[in-house]
């Protein structure tokens, strides 16, 4: 459908308007019982005699606790987003990488527009499960969160959207906005200018009727002009009127070019005039839009606007439905399913607290006029004399209420309440019992179970927010855009060596949303930080890393403290495997080297393992290089004690002792291989020098004490394990035995227990039967 006539839109956007107007009542329900509204009206409480209409906060404590969980999924994060490509080659593209998502990260966290966006999100996605966030042009890179209300969505809409054919968003624009939008060097040719100017001047009549016509220049054009701009503060207040308009948006594919298209009307049944009215009624009451009944305000034609919904406008879903397929009207938020029994809990305790209230009145009864008058004057102090004629009223004759039941009802709600917020808010688990304090996986499995249902909602609302940060960063590539933060973005990334052949192509980029560990739970982040921690040397040194920043982060809550304790690296070689490959050098002279503190030895004596095979393997050495094949080899040994403090690196320390030694075994046969040649040529030109002699002879020496010592610790801590698996089994045999003999002597204790308790029974009924029998032959001596 073309949309080329004005009541076609007009039709549609108001017949959506009118669909939501009870689901527009629904939520305005919610947003009062989460403001703190009493659950009474005025006119309720007054008709019914209510004195207590309280909102005891249970609803807004609920919000609270979930949207914090939420700002800690999200807004708590280093970044929003990183950036990642594979262009310019594997050396280059994770530089590139890291240059862009630093970048564009600096400009978004700097932003408070963009963060109180999300926090509107949030809002809305708590007490609505929608948050739709538009973005006002087609160049700024910052959406801006709309109301639930002023989108505007058909029935039976998909979640997806994949079933959208069009919707419109209600805007309204002040007299100085529309100003900004249609004047100017670059504006867009769409815009109906006389219609503008129409609007213009009515919102500049319906103003000064508010304020008075006080201006000597009010005939003026220019002068008008002037005091428009002058005073365009009072104009944005909420005593101006508004042109609201219709922004509606649809899908076409005329002439084999589909996309969205655009066009913008008046929302004449909305836009007030100071006298109460409407566009509208204006109309037949003015000549200003007298011309203007049948035009779009803006129209841009068959022109596309956007061949994707996303760079218009994205909605993020926090949805707790249960019934599929999942459509937009039929969300069901945190705010929807806590409604009622919020309510009802409301209403409840203001009832038992008048309740108690009335228990602590006096009442008295009488009988006469004149008893009535004695009453009022009775002065209750201390001491204070009561006439015999006025009686109080006792306890057991007034109403009473059943406290019982009724702290039973509020516990039942309470309990309700709590389930249905377990999908967004933490639960804290239920005590031990005798006070007994959890073990840290108990804790661990109940937290666990609590993080399932939270993740639910936290990682669908992650998802829908994937499209938004693609949009974003796209805007960001936009080459000719005339936002000031891109242009800032792109001159950072082009002076950092980004070329503009990736920098301007949002194909070469992907994004990849950042969260934290835990979905926003803060106690499960630590805990899943603290187990990472415990295995973290298990990992590869870049891990090692990156689980090290998680921890920070987790620990602190804070990005900014977290890059200047851990910051990100943009190289692949890190300042461990820097400092060996200069260390080879020194080592090879003989000469000592000492190893800073915060080395990562891991990295460290892998990169001087490698080194050292690599040098062996050349080929024929001196006698220099295998004293400084021995240097290493001695500096390696040190820097594997300090490793082996770690008792978990045991097994990795083990793998690194035989490296070295199959490298040794190489150095000694070499130095071998050397000593005989110089022996052979001793016989034929000469005899060895003795130094060189002494020379070869140490360095045998020391390959094969090494390996000796090497050998015989291995031995050694062979044996220890052996003799501490022989004790445990001794213990667990001496545990086993004891358990037994126990068991025997408890058994043996009952069967002698029920022995004993058999005979008493046996004895008991033997004396039965004998006094039956003694009163049976007494009996039968009587009646002889």
């Amino acid at each position: 459908m073309k949309f080329d006539e004005v009541c076609q839109v007009d039709a549609i956007a108001h017949q959506m308007q009118m669909n939501d107007y009870q689901r527009s009542r629904n939520r305005a329900l919610i947003n009062a019982l989460f403001n703190g509204a009493p659950p009474y009206s005025e006119e309720e409480a007054e008709r019914n005699n209510i004195e207590v209409n309280v909102n005891f906060l249970d609803s807004t404590r609920m919000g609270h606790e979930a949207r914090a969980q939420f700002y800690q999924n999200f807004l708590s994060t280093s970044n929003y987003f990183s950036c990642v490509t594979d262009a310019g080659g594997p050396n280059k593209s994770r530089d590139y990488s890291l240059i862009a998502t630093q970048e564009i990260n600096r400009i978004m966290k700097k932003s408070l527009p963009y963060m109180e966006c999300f926090r509107s999100k949030i809002a809305m996605n708590v007490l609505h499960g929608i948050s739709p966030a538009v973005w006002k042009d087609q160049y700024c890179w910052r959406p801006e969160a709309m109301g639930v209300d002023d989108v505007l969505v058909p029935a039976n809409t998909l979640l997806t959207m994949d079933n959208l054919p069009f919707f419109a968003i209600r805007r309204s624009f002040t007299a100085p906005e529309l100003i900004r939008l249609t004047r100017g060097e670059h504006v867009d040719k769409a815009w109906n200018k006389p219609m503008v100017e129409a609007c213009i001047k009515w919102v500049d009549e319906q103003t000064m009727t508010q304020i008075g016509d006080n201006y000597p220049d009010a005939w003026s054009p220019e002068k008008s002009e002037e005091r428009m701009k002058s005073d365009g503060g009072y104009y944005a207040t909420d005593a101006a009127p508004t042109i609201d308009v219709f922004d509606f948006y649809f899908w076409s594919d005329e002439g084999g070019k589909p996309g969205w298209r655009r066009r913008m009307i008046l929302d004449c049944w909305s836009t007030p005039s100071v006298s109460g009215g409407t566009v509208a009624s204006y109309r037949k009451e003015s000549g200003v839009f007298r011309n203007f009944s049948d035009q779009f305000l803006y129209n841009p034609g068959s022109r596309i606007y956007s061949e994707d919904r996303s760079s218009i406008i994205n909605w993020q879903f926090a949805d707790l439905s249960s019934v599929a397929p999942f459509r937009y009207h039929s969300v069901r938020s945190l705010g929807f399913l806590l409604y009622s029994v919020c309510h009802l809990q409301n209403r409840l305790r203001s009832k038992f607290n008048e309740a108690v209230f009335e228990q602590m009145l006096v009442y008295f009864r009488v009988r006469s006029a004149d008893d009535l008058e004695r009453a009022l004057k009775v002065d209750l102090v201390n001491k204070g004399v009561i006439d015999d004629s006025i009686e109080f009223i006792k306890a057991q004759e007034r109403h009473q209420f059943n406290p019982s039941t009724i702290e039973l009802g509020i516990r039942m709600n309470e309990q309700t309440i709590n389930q249905n917020a377990m999908s967004l808010v933490p639960q804290t688990g239920s005590p031990t019992r005798n006070n007994i304090e959890k073990t840290k996986f108990q804790v661990m499995a109940e937290m666990n179970a609590v993080t399932k249902l939270v993740s639910s909602a936290l990682t669908q609302a992650a998802i829908y927010q994937e499209p938004e940060y693609a949009e974003i960063h796209r805007r960001f590539c936009l080459k000719d855009s005339n936002d000031p933060e891109v242009k800032q973005f792109q001159k950072r990334c082009l002076a950092r060596g980004i070329p503009e052949k990736i920098l301007y192509n949002p194909d070469a980029w992907t994004q990849d949303v950042e969260r934290v560990v835990g979905e926003g739970n803060r106690a499960m982040e630590l805990a899943i930080a603290d187990q990472l921690m415990a295995y973290r040397n298990l990992y590869d040194p870049e891990s090692q890393r990156q689980i090290l920043r998680t921890a920070t982060l987790a620990i602190t809550s804070d990005p900014v403290l977290t890059d200047a304790l851990v910051p990100m690296k943009n190289t692949g070689v890190t300042d461990s495997v820097h400092d060996a490959q200069l260390a080879v050098g020194t080592l090879m002279q003989g000469l000592p080297v000492d190893v800073k503190s915060g080395t990562n030895h891991i990295e460290y004596i892998e990169t001087l393992l490698l080194n050292l095979a690599q040098l062996v393997q050349r080929g024929p050495a001196s006698i220099q290089d295998i004293m400084g094949f021995q240097n290493i080899a001695q500096h390696i040994a040190l820097r594997m004690q300090l490793l082996a403090q770690d008792k978990n690196e045991g097994p990795r320390v083990k793998q690194y002792e035989a490296q070295l030694t199959q490298i040794m075994n190489v150095v000694k046969a070499q130095a071998s291989q050397m000593q005989q040649m110089m022996q052979a040529q001793g016989g034929q030109d000469g005899q060895m020098s003795p130094e060189d002699q002494a020379k070869i002879q140490a360095i045998v020496t020391a390959a094969q004490a090494k390996a000796e010592v090497t050998k015989e610790a291995h031995a050694q801590r062979t044996a220890q394990r052996q003799l501490a698996f022989e004790m445990k089994q001794q213990q667990e045999q001496q545990r086993f035995q004891a358990e037994m003999q126990r068991q025997q002597l408890k058994d043996q204790m009952e069967l002698e227990k029920q022995f004993r308790s058999s005979a008493i029974d046996i004895k008991r009924e033997a004396d039965k039967i004998s006094m039956a029998e003694l009163a049976k032959r007494k009996e039968n001596s009587e009646l002889q």
